[in-house]
C-alpha cells in the first residue's frame, strides 16, 4: 500500500466520525435514550484515550477559541449535573448531562486535531453521506410499507422512522437538504461529489415532505437561502436547473401521491402508488446525476471567468435591489403585512392544525399545536429560580403540575431556549449560547477566505438546526447535534502551521490525560447499566413476571442508587407478594430519590392502604403533582374512606400508572 496514502489516512480519519456517529445515531432512535447516549459517550472516550496515547501531538489543535467552546460546554455539563442537588433528582440530571457530555467529547476529539485546508468539507461530506443513506432508508419504509415494515408508534401515518419523531426526521432531512445543495453547487467540491449530491438531493427532500413537518420544510428553504447567500458560489448557475429540475419532478409527483399522505398509506391502492413513486424517485435521480454530470462544463467555464471587484459590486447591488424591488411589490400586491398578522393570530388561537385524513393539508394550515402552553409553563418555571432553575430534566414534572385542560402528555418543552431557562436558569442559557456563538463568529470571519463555501454551509444549516431548536427539542436527539459538534471543532481548531510549534507530550502526561478520559465515562457507563437493567425490569413488571422485574430493579440499583424507578419496580412487586412493609420502605425510598414525580406518590398511598396505614396524605401529594391526572384523581377518591379495610380493598384494585 502507498505509504503516503497511509498518511493521509493516518491525518485525516478523525473527519470520518461525526458522519458515522451521525450514521449510528439515526439508526438508534435519534440517540434519545438515556442507554444510547451512554455507550456513545463510552465510545468517545475511547477513541480520546487512543488519540492522546498514541498520536505523536496529540494536543496539536488545541486553541483559544477551542478553550472557551469547550470550557463553557464542560461548564454547562457540570452545572447539569449538579442541578441534582435543587431539584433532589439527581437521576434526572446525570441523564441530561451525559447528553451535553457526549456533545463536549465529539467537540474535543475532532477540535484536538490540528485544522487542514480541505477538513472542514471532508467531515461535512461524511455527514451527508450519512443523512442521504439514511433518509433513503426511511423513504423506503413509506413507498414499500410491506416489503420495509416499521414498528407502530404515534402518528405513525408521518414519517417518523428512523428517529421515531417525524419533526425530528424532518429536520434531520432539513439539514441534508442544505448540505446537498452546498456540494452540488459548490464548484470547489470534486466533480463526483457534485454529480452525487444532485443524485441524493430527489430522494432527502422527497424524505422530508413525507415527514409532513412544517419546521422542517421551513428552515430547509431558510438555510438553502442562507447558503446561497453567504457562500454565492459560481456552480450554483448550473447546479440550479441540473438538480433543481428533477428535484421540482420529484417532489411534484409525491406531492400527487394523495394516497400515501393518508392515515392508511399501506393500503393495496396506496402500496402500487408507493411503487410508482419510487420508480419516479429513482428516474429523478438519475436524470440529476446525469445533468448535473453534463454541466460540468459550465462550471470550468465559470472558473475560467475573470469577475473584477467592481463587477462583482455591481451584481450583488443589483441582486439586492431587484430582491427589495420584488418584495416591495409582492408586499403591495398581495397585502402581505395584513396576511401576515391574520397567520399570526391564527397561529395563536390555533392550539391544533386544522386538517382532514389528508395530511397534506398540515402543509398550509396554522397552529401552534399546543406549543404556547408548553412555553408558558416553561417561562412560569423559570420565575420561580431565574438564577439556577428547576433543575435538569424537570420540565415534566412542571408540565405535569401545571398543564391546562384537556391534559396532553409532554415530557419535554419543544424548544431548547425556554426548556434551558426553566430547568437551568440564566446561568444554563448563557452558558449555551456561548458555546453556540463560538463556532458561528469564527465561521462567520472565515467566509471572506479560501474556505467560504465549507464555512457558509456549516454556517447555513447550523442556523436552520439552532432556529428549529427554537420549537422542537432537537437537542434531546443527538443525531441531530452532533455533527454540529463536530464541525465546530475542526472550524475552531488551531491551524496545522501551528502544529509544528506543539510539544510532545511526555509519557506521564498521556497516562494521566488518558485515565482522566477513562475516568469521566464511569458515570454515563453507570446511567448505561443501571437504565438497561430497569428497562428490563418494568417489561418483566408488565408481562407480570416479579421475580424477574425484581433481579433487574436490584441489578439497575447496584450500578446507579439514584434510580428511583428501580425502587419504584421493587415496592409493587412486594405488593404482589403480600410483602407490604417492605413495599412502602421501597416506595419511600423512590420518592426520597425524585419526590415531586406524582408517580412515586401514587405508589407510596397504594402500598400504605395495603399495610393498613394512612394513605390519604400521601394520594393527595399524587394528585397535587399532577392534578389532572385521571389515576391520582381516581385513587384520591377511592382512598378517601375513614376504614382501613375499605382502602385495603381499594388499593387492592389499582393500577399501576406506567410511565
Amino acid at each position: 500500500m502507498d505509504r503516503r496514502f497511509v498518511e493521509i489516512v493516518g491525518r485525516s480519519w478523525h473527519v470520518v466520525v461525526p458522519g458515522a456517529a451521525t450514521a449510528a445515531l439515526a439508526f438508534l432512535a435519534g440517540g434519545y435514550f438515556a442507554v444510547t447516549t451512554g455507550l456513545s459517550v463510552a465510545c468517545l472516550c475511547l477513541l480520546l484515550v487512543a488519540h492522546v496515547t498514541i498520536t505523536e501531538r496529540p494536543f496539536a489543535g488545541w486553541s483559544a477559541q477551542l478553550a472557551v467552546m469547550a470550557g463553557s460546554l464542560a461548564l454547562f455539563v457540570v452545572w447539569t449535573m449538579l442541578s441534582g442537588e435543587w431539584s433532589d433528582s439527581p437521576a434526572r440530571a446525570l441523564v441530561e448531562s451525559d447528553r451535553a457530555l457526549l456533545y463536549l467529547l465529539m467537540l474535543v476529539f475532532i477540535g484536538l486535531h490540528a485544522r487542514a485546508p480541505g477538513r472542514l468539507a471532508a467531515l461535512l461530506r461524511w455527514v451527508a453521506l450519512a443523512i442521504a443513506a439514511a433518509s433513503a432508508v426511511a423513504l423506503l419504509t413509506r413507498l414499500l410499507p410491506v416489503t420495509f415494515p416499521t414498528k407502530a408508534g404515534v402518528n405513525n401515518e408521518r414519517l417518523q422512522f428512523l428517529l421515531t419523531y417525524w419533526n425530528a426526521m424532518g429536520m434531520f432531512c432539513a439539514l441534508g437538504v442544505i448540505l446537498a445543495t452546498h456540494f452540488t453547487a459548490s464548484e470547489r467540491e470534486p466533480p463526483w461529489v457534485r454529480v452525487a449530491a444532485a443524485v441524493a438531493l430527489p430522494v432527502v427532500a422527497v424524505t422530508l415532505y413525507f415527514t409532513f413537518s412544517r419546521g422542517g420544510i421551513a428552515v430547509a428553504i431558510v438555510g438553502t437561502a442562507v447558503y446561497m447567500i453567504l457562500a454565492h458560489p459560481r456552480g450554483l448557475v448550473a447546479a440550479l436547473p441540473a438538480a433543481g429540475i428533477p428535484l421540482a419532478v420529484a417532489l411534484h409527483q409525491a406531492y400527487g401521491a394523495d394516497l400515501l399522505a393518508q392515515y392508511n398509506y399501506a393500503g393495496a391502492d396506496a402500496r402500487a402508488q408507493g411503487r410508482s413513486l419510487l420508480v419516479v424517485v429513482i428516474a429523478c435521480m438519475v436524470a440529476a446525476g446525469v445533468l448535473r454530470w453534463l454541466a460540468l462544463r459550465i462550471d470550468r467555464r465559470m472558473l475560467r471567468a475573470r469577475i473584477g471587484t467592481r463587477t462583482r459590486t455591481i451584481v450583488f447591488s443589483g441582486v439586492g435591489i431587484a430582491a427589495l424591488l420584488a418584495l416591495s411589490v409582492a408586499t403591495a400586491a398581495f397585502d402581505l403585512p395584513d396576511k401576515l398578522a391574520e397567520q399570526h393570530r391564527a397561529f395563536e388561537r390555533g392550539n391544533t392544525p386544522p386538517g382532514t385524513s389528508d395530511l397534506r393539508t398540515r402543509l398550509t394550515a396554522v397552529g401552534n399545536n399546543g406549543r404556547l402552553a408548553i412555553w408558558h409553563v416553561a417561562l412560569e418555571e423559570a420565575k420561580q429560580n431565574e438564577l439556577r432553575g428547576g433543575g435538569a430534566g424537570t420540565y415534566r414534572l412542571a408540565w405535569e403540575r401545571d398543564r391546562p385542560v384537556p391534559p396532553a402528555r409532554v415530557v419535554d418543552g419543544h424548544s431548547l431556549y425556554y426548556e434551558t431557562r426553566a430547568e437551568l436558569g440564566w446561568i444554563g442559557i448563557g452558558l449555551l449560547l456561548i458555546v453556540f456563538a463560538v463556532p458561528i463568529a469564527v465561521a462567520v470571519g472565515r467566509l471572506w477566505g479560501p474556505g467560504r463555501h465549507s464555512h457558509a454551509a456549516f454556517l447555513a444549516a447550523g442556523t436552520a438546526l439552532l432556529m428549529h431548536a427554537m420549537v422542537d427539542w432537537d437537542w434531546e436527539m443527538p443525531a441531530l447535534f452532533v455533527w454540529f459538534f463536530g464541525a465546530a471543532g475542526a472550524i475552531i481548531a488551531a491551524p496545522a502551521e501551528a502544529a509544528g510549534n506543539a510539544r510532545e507530550p511526555r509519557r506521564l502526561t498521556r497516562v494521566v490525560a488518558g485515565l482522566a478520559i477513562l475516568l469521566i465515562a464511569v458515570t454515563p457507563l453507570s446511567v448505561t447499566l443501571s437504565q438497561s437493567r430497569l428497562n428490563r425490569a418494568t417489561d418483566a413488571l408488565r408481562a407480570g413476571d416479579c421475580r424477574e422485574a425484581t433481579n433487574a430493579a436490584l441489578d439497575s440499583i447496584d450500578a446507579l442508587n439514584a434510580q428511583a424507578g428501580a425502587f419504584e419496580i421493587l415496592g409493587w412487586c412486594d405488593a404482589r407478594a403480600g410483602q407490604h412493609k417492605l413495599a412502602v420502605a421501597a416506595m419511600r425510598n423512590a420518592q426520597r430519590r425524585d419526590p415531586d414525580d406524582w408517580h412515586y406518590a401514587y405508589g407510596l398511598a397504594v402500598t400504605q392502604a395495603l399495610a393498613g396505614q394512612d394513605p390519604r396524605p400521601a394520594a393527595a401529594q399524587a394528585r397535587r403533582l399532577n392534578p389532572l391526572e385521571p389515576y391520582a384523581i381516581s385513587l384520591a377518591r377511592r382512598l378517601s374512606s375513614d376504614s382501613p379495610a375499605r382502602r385495603r380493598a381499594e388499593a387492592a384494585r389499582s393500577q399501576i400508572p406506567f410511565g
